[in-house]
Order: C-alpha cells, then sequence, then structure tokens
C-alpha cells in the first residue's frame, strides 16, 4: 500500500490565505519525508473550496524541495477551463521538473461559480473535455515534420505549426489518469491504459470498479508490466481523520461537515439556475449535505487502530495507492498537524514494514 497526502484546504477569505498554502507546504514536505510516497494536488478556483487553485504551479513548487522520488498525481486538472496549448506545455514541463515521477489526471469538474469565472457552460462540461483531450493528445504526438495541426474549442482556435515544447522528461508526455466515480469510466479509463483515481465509495464497490478496470486494461492489449504498473499507482482518495479515541474523532469532525455542508450549498447556490441537488451529486457524489452518507462513503475517522482496520478493507479490495486529505473543512493547522502526525506515528510503519 502506498500513500499520498492531498492538499485541498479550504479558505475563508484572503486573511487565511497565505497561511493555508505555507501549511500545506509545511504538512507535504513532512508527510513525504516520513515516509508518503506521493502529493496529490487538485484544480478549483473562486470558490474556496481549494485555497491554491493552479495545481500545476504548486506541484512545480513542491517538486523543488520533496524527497527525490515523490510521485506526483494531479487530481485532477480540468480541461474545459484551460487552452488546450498551454495545458499540454504546462504538462510537459510538470514531467520534467518532477523528473518523470507524475500522473496528470483528468475530470470535468462541474462547480458552477468556477465554470462562470472561466466563462464556460458546466452544462456542457463531459463533451467539450473529451474533446479538448483529443486536441491535447493531438498536440503532443505532434512532430515539426507533421502538417500543422488546426485546433478549435468552443472558445478558441489555432493552428499548431512545430511541436509542444518542452517534450516529457523521458517520453513524449506524462501518463494520464482519469478521475471517474462510475464503473463506465473505469472501463473508459482502462480500455486507454490510463490510471484511474476514484473516491467516495467504500471498500465493496470500489473492488467492483477496480475488476472492471482491469478487465479493460487487459481487454485494451496492455501487457502484464503495463497492468502491474496501473494497479500500483492508480488511486483512492479519502478525507481522513484520527484522534485518540474514535469516539472523539466522530465528535470532532461532525462540526467540520456542518461548515463543510454550508459552504457548498453557498458555492452551488452562487449561479442563479445552477443550485439543485442533482446537478451537485453529479459533480461531487456524496456530499456533506447528508453527513452519515458522507462519512460512510468518502471518509476514514477514528482511532489509530481504526484507521488501519479501515484501511485494510481497501486493501483487501486490490487498492494499492491511497490519496489523503488531513487538512479540510476550516481546519485549524494545528488540529490537521496532530490528525497527520498521529497517522505518521501509529498507521504509516503498518504498512511501510509491508511495503
Amino acid at each position: 500500500m502506498r500513500f499520498s497526502i492531498y492538499l485541498n484546504a479550504q479558505t475563508r477569505g484572503p486573511h487565511e490565505d497565505v497561511p493555508i498554502v505555507e501549511t500545506l507546504t509545511r504538512q507535504a514536505l513532512e508527510a513525504t519525508s516520513a515516509g508518503f510516497h506521493g502529493i496529490a494536488l487538485t484544480e478549483h478556483h473562486f470558490s474556496g473550496y481549494n485555497t491554491y487553485g493552479d495545481n500545476f504551479m504548486f506541484a512545480a513548487h513542491l517538486a523543488g524541495q520533496a524527497p527525490r522520488g515523490t510521485k506526483f498525481s494531479l487530481a485532477v486538472a480540468v480541461p474545459p477551463l484551460h487552452n488546450p496549448m498551454r495545458l499540454a506545455q504546462k504538462c510537459n514541463l510538470l514531467d520534467v521538473l518532477t523528473r518523470g515521477e507524475l500522473i496528470v489526471g483528468f475530470a470535468a469538474g462541474g462547480s458552477p461559480v468556477e465554470y462562470a469565472g472561466m466563462g464556460r457552460d458546466p452544462g456542457e462540461r463531459h463533451a467539450e473535455m473529451f474533446h479538448n483531450l483529443e486536441i491535447l493528445e493531438a498536440a503532443l504526438a505532434k512532430t515539426p515534420e507533421d502538417p500543422p495541426l488546426k485546433w478549435h474549442t468552443t472558445f478558441e482556435e489555432g493552428v499548431l505549426h512545430t511541436r509542444i515544447m518542452p517534450a516529457g522528461f523521458h517520453r513524449a508526455h506524462p501518463p494520464f489518469a482519469r478521475a471517474t466515480q462510475s464503473d463506465s469510466g473505469a472501463e473508459w479509463t482502462g480500455r486507454r491504459a490510463w490510471y484511474l483515481f476514484t473516491a467516495r465509495e467504500k471498500p465493496a464497490a470500489i473492488a467492483d470498479r477496480w475488476r472492471v478496470y482491469e478487465q479493460s486494461l487487459r481487454d485494451s492489449g496492455a501487457d502484464e508490466a503495463t497492468v502491474a504498473d496501473r494497479l500500483e499507482w492508480s488511486m483512492v482518495q479519502k478525507q481522513v481523520y484520527l484522534a485518540e479515541t474514535t469516539e472523539q474523532a466522530e465528535r470532532d469532525i461532525r462540526d467540520r461537515l456542518t461548515l463543510m455542508a454550508e459552504h457548498q450549498r453557498r458555492s452551488f447556490g452562487v449561479v442563479s439556475g445552477l443550485r439543485d441537488a442533482k446537478h451537485m451529486r453529479s459533480v461531487v457524489g456524496v456530499s456533506p449535505q447528508n453527513p452519515e452518507e458522507f462519512l460512510d462513503h468518502a471518509m476514514i475517522i477514528g482511532d489509530p487502530e481504526t484507521v488501519r482496520d479501515r484501511i485494510r478493507e481497501y486493501e483487501a479490495a486490490g487498492v494499492q495507492h491511497m490519496a489523503f486529505l488531513f487538512n479540510y473543512g476550516f481546519m485549524s493547522a494545528e488540529t490537521a498537524d496532530r490528525s497527520l502526525r498521529l497517522f505518521i506515528d501509529e498507521v504509516l510503519p503498518s504498512f511501510a514494514e509491508r511495503t
């Protein structure tokens, strides 16, 4: 089992932004120095759901400080919110800066305030994601000797005459992943021989999804080395909280869930016409609006022994890489630190011995 620390702390305003980014930097370096294998970073804008916003830039900053060999997972970049030429360039530059220790994940996103800020329509997000990914892959495959590549999105168009610069670290471009919360998405991902990123499901559902994904990998013609690598670094994401007792962890985390639910309602309700629960669920899956369901599907909380046991359930389901949020729900740095250090001291050694 491998672990990444997932950086996605929420902010309540400008007065918190700088301290949060500094805290996330420190926690990422502390976790990877202690034995976490990777750092996962996400992309969110304008809503306060993610303080740093630009996961490419933050990953580049951390790549120069984290231990050599740290795996960086972008979970995710949102193609409809990017110029595809700039996105291709950023993928390859970050691949160079991480010395090839990079997986770039993609998903459609869909937060209405984020799409509105970028001048995009979340109702078209899936079609635009697939279209922009086609452009991205064609651009990354192009050589200067190829005919010019004419491209267009709903909002932009251009012609690539030469190639995307720089090239990837030791390949044309870094490997890709798709973040999806459906078995059909897992099947699509396996057919492309991409890595699979998923979240907010219990072990039995994850086991089923992993079987669909692995079968699709094999059906794609991937060799055994590729299948093993994809399964090794595909990822399940969870929000984690540790306390000395499970009862204390449950008491503490319910306050966080209330704050997260209030913030989510504001974020989705700020754009007129996109307030409905169906749209929200299509974007985030289970949510803090239903705290019991969220606790059951999206979180691992408790004392260290309970957390160890829950992780082993995912390990038994076939998962070899999990990404954990320790700083979320407007936690203080001290609260997040205490949970992270309990994990490092009392949970991580149980899995490090077997890795």
